[in-house]
């Protein structure tokens, strides 16, 4: 297994409070780079103003920490790209009662 997919596999824990789906399958975990002993993930929110954004963002790293403790483990906050429904998995449309994407 890959460092990407056991980060992925670890974050599936990781659910958004407000819609009880993790925040792997909303397509809200951007970018994961594993260098040297260093883990850096960029993830974003629903949206700018989510009241659950730092909590997410704290479960992220502890997540990580503990699933990867060989790591330096970063979690950064991005607003880029904005993040839409389009970026929801299917898995995680389905989870939603959503019709899959067009």
């Amino acid at each position: 297994m890959t460092i990407a997919a056991e980060v992925a596999n670890a974050l599936h824990s990781v659910v958004d409070p407000e819609l009880g789906i993790d925040i792997v399958e909303l397509g809200l975990v951007y970018d994961i780079l594993a260098e040297g002993g260093q883990l850096r993930v960029s993830m974003t929110t629903t949206s700018d103003q989510c009241p659950m954004g730092d909590i997410m963002l704290a479960a992220a790293r502890a997540c990580l920490a503990s699933s990867l403790p060989d790591y330096d483990v970063s979690v950064a906050y991005t607003l880029v790209p904005r993040w839409s429904p389009a970026m929801i998995s299917e898995l995680g449309r389905d989870m939603l009662g959503l019709p899959p994407a067009a």
